[in-house]
Parts: structure tokens; C-alpha cells; sequence
């Protein structure tokens, strides 16, 4: 909960990345096959290569939080075996 932070209450796209970047991270750390996500988790480091600190404040219906948003389902997927 509380994914505020300067956005009236919007969800913040940096942080739902972050979120599901960190835990594919760490699954793959742990032995999990990362191969079919290996792409993605890249994708993912580029597109947080913002710069500063989180969270960036990036809208989720912005045309970069659409593409940090589409990683981090596919990245969901891959940390909960799907």
C-alpha cells in the first residue's frame, strides 16, 4: 500500500517496475532460470536508468510508464511461475 508521493495518490510506473525488477533479480540469484526473462530485466534496467532516485514519478498512462508497466507484468509473471 501507500504508492503515493507527489502524484495525487497515482500509481507511480518507476516503482511498480522497481518492485518486480528486484524480486526477478533476486529469483534469478536464487538458481531460477532467467533466460526467458533476461530480455526483459534488461529492458527494465534501461528504462529505470533514469537517473536520481526513486521514485520518479512516472504517470502510468504516460508512454514510459505504459512500457515500465508492460515490463513489470511480464516480469510479475515470470517471479509468480507464470
Amino acid at each position: 500500500g501507500g504508492m503515493g508521493g507527489g502524484m495525487g495518490g497515482k500509481a507511480d510506473a518507476s516503482l511498480i517496475l522497481a518492485h518486480q525488477l528486484i524480486a526477478a533479480k533476486l529469483n534469478v540469484a536464487n538458481g531460477v532460470d532467467g533466460s526467458a526473462i533476461g530480455d526483459t530485466i534488461a529492458e527494465a534496467d534501461g528504462l529505470l536508468r533514469i537517473g536520481g532516485k526513486l521514485p520518479y514519478g512516472v504517470a502510468t498512462d504516460s508512454d514510459t510508464g505504459q512500457a515500465m508497466v508492460g515490463a513489470a507484468e511480464l516480469l510479475d509473471a515470470f517471479n509468480n511461475g507464470r
